[in-house]
């Protein structure tokens, strides 16, 4: 299978989802942590503001906007369409599309009020953060789908830390811009991996049923 994981990462996917799950309880109870730390962080954010940390950030969450996310997932699964892997194109669109249904549950579920002082733009609820999961579920995707398929170790390299960069630029924007707290961001991370692993867990299952019951992928690679 093009797409695999192996059952260490099954067992980090259902510890991430615990933990993350945890931070939404403690939440939405006001429990003081994590919510005395998501304050402290929050706190110190608003006296590093810049001009120029201003223009940086803003790039940042550009690149981590939901909208941007799907496009993502769109000209990945283009790529795959163009060598001929229909199967893992249509796995990774239908990944992020779900798993956005998925997290809007959460939100909801939750309904935390975003920090104090937060654009006007984000005005839905703040756990867990749809910019920073849906980067990462994205990243998460070119781990398991891109990389491992890649001759060059040079290449695997540039590419991991790429999208960890990127990642993490965009979880300090959203605190940045008071879009979320600390907490936000690491329970969307948290989430993100649990989403894709248990989607890739399932992969074997969509690769099969489409490949025996559907004409046009009989003969795809899976």
């Amino acid at each position: 299978m093009i797409v695999s994981v192996k059952n260490k990462q099954r067992r980090q996917a259902i510890i991430s989802f615990i933990i993350a799950i945890l931070l939404g309880v403690l939440i939405k109870f006001n429990v003081i942590f994590p919510i005395a730390i998501d304050n402290t962080v929050h706190s110190w954010f608003a006296h590093i503001q810049t001009n120029f940390g201003d223009v940086v950030m803003a790039i940042a969450t550009f690149l981590g906007n939901p909208v941007v996310d799907v496009t993502y997932a769109v000209i990945l699964a283009g790529i795959l369409v163009i060598a001929k892997l229909h199967v893992p194109a249509i796995w990774t669109v239908t990944t992020i599309l779900l798993g956005d249904i998925f997290l809007t549950i959460i939100r909801l579920l939750i309904n935390r009020s975003r920090p104090v002082g937060h654009l006007l733009a984000d005005s839905s609820s703040a756990f867990p953060s749809t910019h920073v999961f849906g980067l990462f579920v994205i990243i998460f995707i070119l781990a398991i789908l891109v990389t491992p398929n890649i001759n060059s170790l040079y290449t695997q390299i540039i590419i991991n830390w790429l999208s960890v960069l990127i990642g993490l630029m965009t979880i300090m924007s959203r605190i940045y811009f008071n879009a979320q707290f600390l907490s936000d961001t690491v329970a969307a991370v948290l989430f993100a991996y649990a989403w894709v692993i248990l989607s890739a867990s399932l992969y074997p299952k969509l690769a099969i049923f489409l490949q025996t019951h559907i004409s046009i992928f009989k003969h795809d690679e899976i």
